[in-house]
């Protein structure tokens, strides 16, 4: 996929999208009950990110209106967390699990996003393809899938199947994040389909781009001759650990993927460790999503992306509510209107939950901001 991304809706605030009918736990705070609203799930953790939306009373009509009239004392905020004890020999560990959780993220876009489905869904209506398949019409197919693949979407590569035979495979080689489907056409199947919206080489720009560490593709033990990615003998580098590579020393970490049209894919990364261990690991976890964050911003700025798009990619990817202001204005934001107040560090307890606080000064359009990034405490 491109970079960056038509904005995603912004309850879905992190990891891989399920239902959209799910809902998550009911929270009571401050005598007020609170519906938290599940949008995303990690990959690596069954505990879904959610933000709340205020019920209260005998209608929401009611729980918005006695919202908006709690006082400012009710939006409580510490401006320092309690530091914690050091995170001492967890400290490169942590820093690489953090890294990983967007990285995975990264991958999991491109297997369930609104783009994904969005080019499923072409693909699924095509009609030239639908007809070509009930009419067996084997060359027909094969035109089929090439004006798709070539239609200027985000589909890198397709193929489509009938009876267990392959009809027609189009375009390029090392593809990932494979997703497929069947074919209809008056209520019959006519055949199965198989995409991918993105390759190897994207992949890595992307990881590149929004994250910055060395990576590595592998197959088994066979190394995947990825442009962008590092190339010591794949065997040296273990999954999961601390690692020494051109001299200096990191913590390797992976997660599994899919090969285009199958097989696992592991994808590796080496993360610096943190300048120092005596923080404590919430706050190395916290700086962490507050670098990655600021690449993010770093490039939107860059390629001339809206606003609201970094707030919806950064949510997604970091698995944060995030905000963007301009003094006491909210230029765009996860939720509106967001926080009536934001500390530029700590802690702040948010519609019934308490989330840890990041905050970076930047720029937009020559206009002096703060980025804002909450996360789950």
């Amino acid at each position: 996929m491109r970079t960056p991304r038509a904005p995603v809706p912004p309850e879905h605030v992190a990891g891989v999208p399920i239902s959209s009918g799910e809902t998550g736990e009911a929270a009571r705070s401050g005598g007020y009950r609170y519906s938290l609203v599940t949008g995303w799930r990690d990959r690596r953790s069954a505990r879904p990110s959610a933000f709340a939306a205020g019920s209260a009373g005998r209608s929401l009509a009611a729980a918005l209106l006695m919202l908006l009239l709690l006082p400012p004392a009710c939006f409580a905020f510490a401006q320092a967390s309690a530091p914690g004890p050091a995170c001492g020999a967890a400290a490169a560990r942590t820093r690489a699990e953090a890294a990983e959780l967007v990285a995975g993220r990264i991958y999991g876009r491109e297997v369930s996003s609104p783009e994904v489905r969005r080019d499923k869904q072409q693909v699924e209506r095509y009609e030239p393809l639908l007809s070509a398949l009930a009419a067996r019409n084997r060359a027909a197919v094969g035109e089929a899938v090439t004006s798709l693949v070539f239609s200027h979407t985000h589909v890198v590569r397709l193929r489509v199947s009938q009876g267990g035979s392959l009809l027609a495979d189009v375009g390029g080689p090392l593809i990932l994040a494979p997703v497929g489907g069947s074919l209809h056409l008056h209520g019959r199947t006519v055949g199965h389909y198989l995409l991918s919206v993105q390759d190897d080489s994207g992949y890595v720009k992307l990881e590149s781009r929004y994250v910055g560490y060395p990576l590595l593709m592998r197959q088994g033990s066979r190394r995947l001759p990825v442009e962008g990615t590092f190339s010591p003998a794949a065997a040296s580098i273990p999954d999961r650990g601390p690692v020494s590579w051109h001299g200096a020393s990191y913590e390797a970490v992976s997660f599994a993927a899919h090969a285009y049209p199958s097989g696992p894919l592991t994808l590796t990364m080496l993360v610096p460790a943190p300048g120092s261990s005596s923080s404590s690991c919430a706050t190395i976890h916290l700086a962490e999503l507050n670098r990655i964050s600021q690449r993010i911003w770093n490039r939107f700025m860059q390629v001339g992306g809206p606003v609201s798009g970094f707030v919806s990619t950064t949510g997604s990817l970091v698995g944060a509510l995030t905000f963007v202001r301009a003094a006491s204005h909210q230029l765009a934001g996860s939720t509106r209107p967001g926080p009536p107040r934001l500390p530029a560090a700590g802690s702040v307890s948010y519609r019934g939950v308490i989330y840890r606080v990041f905050s970076f000064a930047a720029s937009a359009g020559g206009t002096p901001v703060r980025v804002y990034g909450l996360v789950p405490a």
